[in-house]
Order: structure tokens, then C-alpha cells, then sequence
């Protein structure tokens, strides 16, 4: 393992391929930390961003996530359940569970995402 630095404003947004977006949602991603910034850990870290209107469809894949809510506010949808996430709140996702996430007010919803896995390629998405 190695020692990692990053500042989120050096990073640009990512965002699905034009094709995909009706599908997969208009939601924006830095990664902060995993094999695309070339430290090779076993965890990979970013930042999720949706601005008003905007979602991560429903999806799941095999490995747990956390979301952690730095800023705005909106709803996190796991397994059905409701969640109204705020700045602070922290969500545990089991590996497998159909998660999504909704931002349906003026302010930008920006939530910090882990993965206890190397290589954020590495996760397999299934919408």
C-alpha cells in the first residue's frame, strides 16, 4: 500500500458515455482515489455530484458501497427503501442491493462514495 494525496478541485468530472445516460442517469464522478489515479490500493473513493433534477437510475452491483452526503440534499433509494439524505448522513449499501439516488432541489447534490476493491473498472454496474 501507498500514501495518497488528491484535492477534488485538480480533478475533472466523469460522466457516462452520451449513449448510456438515459438509462444510467445524468450524474457526474471524480474519483478521488483507486487504480485510475495510480495509487494501487484496495479501496477506491470519489465524489458523486447531481445537480436539480438529476439521478442515478437504479442499479446494483456486487460489491457493498458507503455513500457519505457532503453537501445538498436528496433521496437514496435502497431496496426500496427511502432514504433523505443531508450533509453528515451515511448510508451502508449491501453488495447486490438495488440503490439509487434522486436530487429533486436547487442546490447540487454531492455525496463521497467507497469501495472496498482496487480498481473502480473493476466494478461491474448492472442497471
Amino acid at each position: 500500500m501507498q500514501a495518497a494525496s488528491q484535492h477534488l478541485d485538480d480533478l475533472e468530472w466523469t460522466t457516462w458515455p452520451s449513449d448510456q445516460i438515459a438509462v444510467r442517469g445524468k450524474a457526474q464522478w471524480k474519483e478521488l482515489l483507486g487504480s485510475a489515479t495510480g495509487c494501487q490500493n484496495d479501496m477506491t473513493m470519489g465524489v458523486v455530484r447531481l445537480q436539480k433534477g438529476e439521478s442515478l437510475e437504479p442499479h446494483r452491483h456486487a460489491q457493498p458501497e458507503t455513500y457519505f452526503t457532503l453537501s445538498g440534499r436528496g433521496t437514496v433509494t435502497i431496496e426500496g427503501v427511502v432514504h433523505e439524505v443531508t450533509p453528515g448522513r451515511m448510508l451502508f449499501i449491501p453488495g447486490n442491493a438495488t440503490h439509487q439516488i434522486n436530487n429533486a432541489h436547487d442546490e447540487a447534490l454531492t455525496i463521497l462514495y467507497a469501495f472496498a476493491i482496487s480498481d473502480f473498472s473493476k466494478v461491474e454496474y448492472h442497471f
